[in-house]
């Protein structure tokens, strides 16, 4: 198929085939693991109109492409659960009205559509959308905003849903995106590289925090990236870091920072966003995912204790909190890998 020569000249993905001209029931079935679980309809005037459909898609660490197209007939689409992740949409053929809520917003040649998580859609799809749909990991999105900032993320990001690509730092973004797209279908491109090396999936989410509005935008716009902090506070939060399984009591923190129990819980509060406790918990979380997401011990409480934490039930409800899924989970995700 042709597509737009705003981000394509060529079907994206080749290498990458799950199916081709299949019957729609197959991508509904598909779409759990690759798009959001969903259910197709045909609207009734064109009910004896057979659709076909083309899938393809892989992953790059925390990040999802992929390639979908549909002929034959117009098309409704429902989703049947909430967006647990980023889904940014775009129109390679046809079109897609996107509706949120109140909400609505329209994938086509010069506009795509961003979901956040917890957001329930419903679309409609012209006959012969194609689409290129990138797909990035919530827990993934806020570690790298984490890191820009310098400070934890204690509220989830929200994207403004319609991206017009016109902008000046979209269009860089989208032409980021065509780079990949195209990086994906040589076999030794950049891409192939190990997920701990791979440059794409930071582009990505850094490009995507600064190019399209969200509710930390004017943070990111200020400036506010590595900061100033008081030496108090860079002495107490050096020594959570290196030491997160030990004695990390408000009294000890004190200590080190060489300041009062009310001067340190300001400034975590002003600078950091958190109190010292809610600080050294989330500093433990970030110990004990790695751990569990490395297969680094054989047991859940293991993992748990070696990050400081004394009370595994409360540990695996904070960490199914921060993660979305349970520690167990994420062991044995590590196992199979």
């Amino acid at each position: 198929m042709a597509t737009r020569a705003g981000l394509l000249t060529r079907t994206p993905l080749r290498r990458f085939s799950v199916m081709e001209d299949a019957e729609l029931e197959a991508l509904e079935a598909s779409a759990p693991a690759w798009l959001t679980e969903c259910k197709f309809k045909t609207p009734r005037r064109q009910l004896a109109a057979i659709t076909r459909a083309s899938l393809s898609a892989t992953t790059l660490g925390p990040v999802k492409l992929v390639y979908a197209h549909t002929v034959g007939s117009e098309l409704a689409v429902d989703f049947t659960r909430q967006e647990s992740n980023y889904v940014v949409s775009f129109a390679l053929a046809g079109t897609n009205q996107v509706t949120v809520a109140n909400e609505q917003a329209l994938c086509s040649a010069t506009r795509a559509v961003i979901l956040s998580p917890q957001m329930v859609a419903g679309m409609h799809l012209s006959d012969g959308y194609a689409q290129v749909h990138v797909g990035i990991e919530r827990f993934a999105l806020d570690r790298n905003l984490e890191r820009m900032l310098d400070r934890p993320v204690t509220k989830p990001i929200r994207f403004q849903i319609d991206m017009d690509l016109t902008r000046p730092a979209l269009a860089s973004w989208v032409r980021g995106v065509k780079m990949l797209l195209e990086d994906l279908d040589e076999a030794s491109g950049l891409s192939a590289v190990g997920a701990e090396a791979n440059p794409w999936p930071d582009f990505l989410m850094t490009g995507l925090l600064l190019a399209q509005p969200n509710n930390y935008s004017e943070w990111l716009n200020q400036g506010q990236v590595n900061g100033f902090r008081p030496q108090s506070l860079k002495r107490a939060v050096e020594l959570i870091e290196q030491e997160p399984a030990g004695d990390l009591s408000l009294s000890r923190l004190c200590s080190v920072a060489g300041v009062s129990a009310r001067a340190l819980q300001r400034h975590f509060r002003e600078y950091v966003g958190l109190s010292p406790r809610e600080y050294v918990q989330r500093v433990r979380l970030e110990h004990a995912h790695n751990d569990l997401a490395a297969g680094a011990g054989k047991t859940v409480a293991e993992i748990a204790y070696r990050s400081g934490f004394t009370h595994v039930p409360r540990f695996a409800g904070a960490y199914r909190e921060r993660y979305g899924v349970p520690p167990l989970v994420t062991l044995r995700e590590s196992a199979t890998r």
